[in-house]
């Protein structure tokens, strides 16, 4: 194709796509892209940020960020000290964000809460039968599940993995974390010489153009 060819086909889709802005305006005017300080529906809005600090911030309230909130609060009261512990989850409750279906090995919950069965713990359906298979065209072809296998899972649990984490979370409260669903970390802060401080959690009551509602709030600061 010639440059001239080019050239005019570009110009004509340039006049198509100024005809089709001018009909639609933007759907969005978000602050990454258009900056509040030059947008004027954020002249008059207060963009004060309050501050929080704790001991130990976690990020997720997931298994892994309740296990680890848990186990900070079990040392810390073995060595008879004080230690806040706080954990944000984006989601509206914890374990809101967590896929259901699970095979759960007990190991690690052995270890951090021996006595989980008195504890109410939902893990009620344990592994009783394994069976494992190569499909061929007309049937399949069973093959032996050894102990010791990644695919033995005798003495686990079939499990619905976010009543797991809901669970979790009660525990961790029970030792003293502070939970606060419903916040999404949604930016680092760091310290002058590079290290990190802590984190900024997302801002709420914003419009989907980018516009702050009556309710907008700037989400608080968390260090550590």
């Amino acid at each position: 194709m010639s440059f001239s060819k080019s050239y005019k086909i570009a110009k004509q889709l340039k006049i198509i796509t100024r005809c089709y802005s001018e009909q639609f305006p933007k759907i969005t005017t978000h602050y990454t892209i258009h900056p509040r300080e030059n947008d004027p529906r954020w002249k008059d809005i207060n963009m004060e940020r309050f501050a929080d600090e704790t001991d130990v911030l976690i990020i997720g309230g997931g298994p892994a960020g309740l296990s680890a909130a848990i186990r900070a609060k079990q040392l810390a009261e073995k060595d008879g000290k004080e230690l806040r512990v706080c954990v944000v989850e984006k989601a509206a409750e914890v374990g809101g964000h967590i896929l259901s279906g699970a095979v759960l090995q007990p190991t690690a919950l052995n270890e951090l809460i021996p006595d989980w069965k008195e504890k109410g713990a939902p893990l009620n359906t344990p592994v009783k039968e394994d069976k494992f298979s190569f499909l061929t065209k007309s049937g399949r072809i069973p093959i032996p599940v050894l102990p010791g296998t990644p695919i033995y899972n005798h003495g686990n649990y079939i499990v619905r993995l976010g009543h797991v984490v809901r669970w979790l979370g009660e525990q961790a409260e029970a030792l003293g974390v502070e939970i606060y669903p419903g916040y999404a970390a949604s930016e680092t802060l760091y310290h002058p010489d590079g290290s990190v401080k802590g984190i900024a959690t997302n801002d709420v009551g914003i419009a989907k153009d980018g516009s702050p509602k009556e309710n907008f709030e700037k989400r608080n600061g968390a260090t550590c």
